[in-house]
């Protein structure tokens, strides 16, 4: 094992006798970029770091930056091409610290297949309250209050961005965990390429107001599809 440490990249990436790729390695870097059923087209990144445990066990650990939304969300179109959702009065940003375990169920024969792992983590969680601002007449710009008859449909122009209410951004403490399997078709000892599909569960310590007037939720579960890309060393 010494040895093949310290041998060269050509000799740990070479096949074995068993017709596997070899994949003698410590450390793997990748990074993701995350599809949700409870977020946007793009719902967010992560940063995952794992380190062999033996032939076929990993142990990781990472973060993600997701963005949550209302099941009930609707993206509006004023008259003058700008857009809103309609009675939101704040985004949700979830920011997860990780750690897990990953198992290798199979590993990729060469020019063939796919090396497939199952990982298992869970972590803390903080979410993050952020203002959802709205553009109203005389070039106002307010977080959306639906007690507020100036706030009404017909007197918004449109969203007034993400980044408007940053400052007074509420924190919510709470617990996440995740479960996945990951398909990597073309990866190597130097670079590493593939697909992660699972499922994720948000839990915080009280319901979170992203639209004021509809049931909001405390726990939110979720489905996921991620590309993801990086290194071993």
């Amino acid at each position: 094992m010494i040895c093949l440490l310290l041998g060269s990249p050509e000799l740990l990436a070479q096949v074995n006798p068993s017709g596997e790729v070899d994949e003698e390695y410590l450390i793997e870097n990748v990074f993701g970029i995350v599809k949700a059923t409870n977020g946007g087209l793009i719902s967010g990144f992560y940063y995952r770091r794992s380190k062999k445990l033996n032939d076929l066990t990993l142990s990781n650990i990472g973060i993600e930056l997701v963005n949550i939304k209302h099941p009930r969300e609707a993206r509006e179109t004023t008259f003058t091409g700008s857009s809103f959702v309609f009675g939101k009065s704040n985004y949700f940003v979830s920011v997860r610290p990780t750690y897990g375990r990953e198992r290798i169920l199979f590993k990729k024969a060469p020019q063939q297949g796919a090396r497939v792992t199952a990982i298992v983590a869970a972590g803390p969680t903080l979410g993050l309250e952020i203002p959802y601002y709205v553009e109203l007449g005389g070039n106002r710009k307010e977080q959306y209050d639906p007690l507020n008859p100036q706030h009404a449909r017909p007197f918004i122009g449109g969203s007034a961005g993400p980044f408007r209410g940053i400052g007074d951004t509420n924190v919510v403490v709470g617990l996440h965990a995740k479960a996945s399997l990951t398909f990597e078709t073309n990866s190597t000892k130097q670079r590493v390429f593939g697909f992660e599909v699972g499922f994720t569960l948000d839990v915080y310590t009280r319901e979170i107001e992203i639209l004021p007037l509809v049931e909001n939720y405390s726990a939110f579960p979720a489905a996921f599809l991620s590309l993801y890309f990086g290194k071993r060393r």
